[in-house]
Formats: structure tokens, C-alpha cells, sequence
């Protein structure tokens, strides 16, 4: 059975209405509820965005039960030690339930590309972009073991102590588009996040004979509902997670499936 997930974009986001549908997601058959990761409502016309780190904490202390994680977060814009830093202090609120994804921050000339612009972040070219997301998962993996110093191509820290508590590594998912970008996720990562789109079946396909069997895959649709007769074509590919997009406002029982 494919695991029912939600992401809540935090553009605009009235945050007291996102509790309240973490809560109604608490008790609901819902597998993780996911934030998104932007600074700036700029790169979705809407007038703020919140810090998902801020708003996850909120909601690790209003719930028991549901997952909790970021997809993804821009690792263009956040230094390893300051991520692993944030999100262990929600795995404090929240143990076993925390989830971490990464994405490799914006392709140059997209319309997310304006938050690098506005602080000054290079926007990288796809080869590098990769080699950095590699970097960053090893670099977390890395302050997980208490390693004082990591060095790479593209990030790197000395000296490092103190700065996570004796919880495990969280789960890290990769959000991915190419197939390039989803072998990192399999050498590197727990997991994948792939968009809804007609190349799924064939990536996981080859995912299934390529990844260990630990591997999560999981498929993020733009939409909050999916025909059954869609979910069950998803999970006869072999999917185990699929992820709709929510708003605040939206009542809990919009994610439960008409039929089994």
C-alpha cells in the first residue's frame, strides 16, 4: 500500500491553520506531512514566505505522531552544520519522526533563482549542482559521526564540536528530476522525491533494480487529490510514497482515498 504524504507550501501560509491541519494529519492515515523550503514569496507572486525549520517546530509540538520533514531544502542557501544544526533541533521535538530532503538549489534563469540573486548565492551549473548536493549529504553524514573536519570539492568545515544531540541521522531524501540527480539520491541517500510525470514508471523501474531495497521512493503530485484508478497505476510502479500538496485550509479527510 502506497504511503499517503502532504507538502504545505509556505508561501503566504497562515501558519495557526497549518497546526490545525497538522493535528486533523495526526490522527488521520496520513504517512508525513512535508514544508516547502523559500525565504521570499517573490518566486510565487505571494507576499511572504515562513521558515520551515520555525514552522516545523511548531508543528513537532502539536503532534505525536505524523512524520515531519522539509522538501527540500536549498542547500545553495544553508550551510551543512547550520541545517544540521535546524533540523536536529526539531528532531528534539519530534524524535523518530523527522525526515530531512535536500534539493541542490535553483537552475540558473528560473524563477526560484531570485532568492540566490537577492543574497548574493551563485547559481551553479547542473555538474557542479550535483557535486555539491553530494557534498552537503556527505557533510551531514559526516557532524552525525562527531567529525571535527570535512573537506570537499565545494563545502567544507574544521573544528567542528557540539552541535547535534545523540539523535540518529534523519532519514534524506533527495528531490530529483533527472536520472543523474536520482543515481546521487541512490549512492548517497535514504530516498528520492520524483514529480508526477510520464517518466516515473521508467525511473522507478530502474530504480527498483538498482537501489537497495531500503531505498524510499516516493512522487510528489502538484495536485491534493489523484484519481484511485491513478494511485493504483502508481503503486503497481512500485512507488512507495506519494505526496499531494495541501493549503492550510483544507480538511484532512480531502487525502483519504474514495475506495481501497
Amino acid at each position: 500500500m502506497v504511503i499517503t504524504d502532504v507538502l504545505v507550501n509556505l508561501f503566504g501560509a497562515d501558519t495557526p491553520a497549518l497546526v490545525r491541519l497538522a493535528r486533523q494529519l495526526d490522527t488521520a492515515d496520513i504517512g508525513a506531512l512535508w514544508v516547502t523550503d523559500h525565504f521570499s514569496g517573490a518566486v510565487a507572486d505571494r507576499p511572504f514566505s515562513r521558515d520551515p525549520f520555525v514552522v516545523l517546530g511548531a508543528l513537532a509540538s502539536t503532534t505525536e505522531r505524523v512524520e515531519l520533514g522539509v522538501l527540500v531544502a536549498n542547500i545553495n542557501n544553508r550551510h551543512p552544520v547550520q541545517l544540521a544544526s535546524a533540523i536536529n533541533s526539531v528532531q528534539s521535538l519530534a524524535p523518530g519522526r523527522v525526515r530531512l530532503g535536500l534539493g541542490s538549489g535553483a537552475v540558473p534563469g528560473s524563477r526560484f533563482a531570485v532568492e540566490h540573486e537577492a543574497i548574493g548565492t551563485p547559481t551553479m551549473t547542473t555538474e557542479v549542482r550535483r557535486q555539491h548536493l553530494r557534498d552537503n549529504i556527505r557533510a551531514i553524514r559526516a557532524i552525525w559521526r562527531s567529525d571535527t573536519t570535512f573537506t570537499s570539492p565545494t563545502v567544507s568545515y574544521r573544528g567542528l564540536v557540539a552541535v547535534i544531540d545523540d539523535q540518529p541521522v534523519p532519514r534524506i531524501v533527495v528531490g530529483a528530476s533527472a536520472w543523474a540527480t536520482i543515481e546521487v539520491a541512490v549512492q548517497e541517500a535514504d530516498g528520492v522525491n520524483i514529480r508526477l510525470g510520464p517518466s516515473v514508471p521508467q525511473y522507478v523501474h530502474r530504480l527498483r533494480d538498482l537501489a537497495p531495497s531500503t531505498f524510499e521512493i516516493s512522487v510528489l503530485t502538484q495536485q491534493s487529490t489523484l484519481p484511485d484508478e491513478r494511485v493504483d497505476e502508481l503503486e503497481r510502479a512500485g512507488i512507495d510514497r506519494l505526496i499531494f500538496v495541501a493549503d492550510p485550509s483544507l480538511d484532512a479527510g480531502v487525502f483519504t482515498r474514495s475506495s481501497p
